[in-house]
């Protein structure tokens, strides 16, 4: 066990239930640097939860970039378990949101940020009530700004329903869990700090402007709307909400990853390679 991991664990994940109890067990195996390998009937035992469930909550944290699977990924030989990592990275830059915008001596506001100690409801019904009033915020004007603070509480909901204009025929998000949340708002901060093209900004309706624009492109991508074959036999790759909003995901869609065609597809109105690489790379 590793009071290093448990403790990071503790004060950096923002969410709660089955996930953080699966990320306290996990931490509960690890090393200091967050490995373990736990058999997925050992975490569903130590959690209670079914093996199933347990399946889909650890499925959930690879997805939301708190965890990894760094050796056996594909199974492995019979009878072989994987070996996790803690993203202790991610947690540490959790921790540092919270204790950035969660303090009374950082905003004013005493539990004010999503997710402080835990207390993650109670955090977003005093960011409810903080946007109700935008006029007050010491920033002017009739937009809350997007900085991180209680005050500015991510978009879950309009970022999926972006997602679900613009890519109509990937996986639909029916679910906005606390992982899938945590992912998103992560991103959704991340974004908000960046200097490359869409992103960078100050106010909710740019923040949402910025991510119209960026699931468009990633519509125009053949790769990530599943119009690219798969190789020996597997089926075409679709990203979903999961995949644009994990650390890996995300960047790589920014770095023009998958990008790399020319030609538009048919039916399909194409922003071009050239006008692609200038979104995603030039610089504001």
């Amino acid at each position: 066990m590793s009071i290093r991991v448990m403790t990071l664990v503790w004060d950096g994940y923002p969410g709660g239930g089955s996930e953080l109890l699966t990320l306290l067990a996990l931490a509960d195996w690890s090393d200091d640097q967050g490995r373990c390998y736990p058999s997925m009937s050992a975490i569903a035992d130590k959690t209670r939860l079914s093996r199933s469930q347990a399946q889909r909550v650890v499925h959930n944290l690879i997805g939301a970039g708190f965890v990894s699977v760094e050796g056996n990924e594909n199974g492995g030989r019979p009878g072989s378990t994987r070996r996790y990592l803690i993203n202790l990275q991610q947690m540490r830059a959790e921790r540092g949101r919270t204790h950035a915008t969660g303090s009374a001596h950082a905003t004013g506001r005493t539990d004010a940020a999503e997710g402080s100690h835990g207390c993650a409801e109670r955090g977003r019904t005093h960011a409810t009530q903080t946007v109700s009033e935008p006029s007050k915020n010491r920033q002017g004007g009739d937009k809350p700004p997007v900085s991180s603070k209680a005050a500015d509480p991510c978009p879950y909901q309009a970022i999926v329903d972006l997602y679900h204009e613009a890519m109509p025929n990937n996986p639909r998000c029916k679910i906005i869990g606390k992982s899938r949340k945590a992912a998103i708002k992560a991103r959704w901060q991340e974004a908000a700090a960046l200097t490359c093209k869409p992103f960078g900004y100050v106010t909710r309706e740019e923040g949402l402007a910025a991510w119209k624009q960026f699931f468009e492109i990633c519509a125009d991508s053949d790769f990530l709307t599943g119009q690219v074959p798969g190789t020996n036999g597997r089926p075409s790759f679709v990203a979903g909400i999961d995949f644009l909003t994990s650390p890996s995901g995300f960047a790589k869609t920014l770095e023009n990853t998958y990008h790399r065609t020319t030609e538009p597809s048919a039916g399909r109105t194409s922003t071009g390679a050239a006008s692609q690489d200038a979104l995603f790379r030039g610089a504001i």
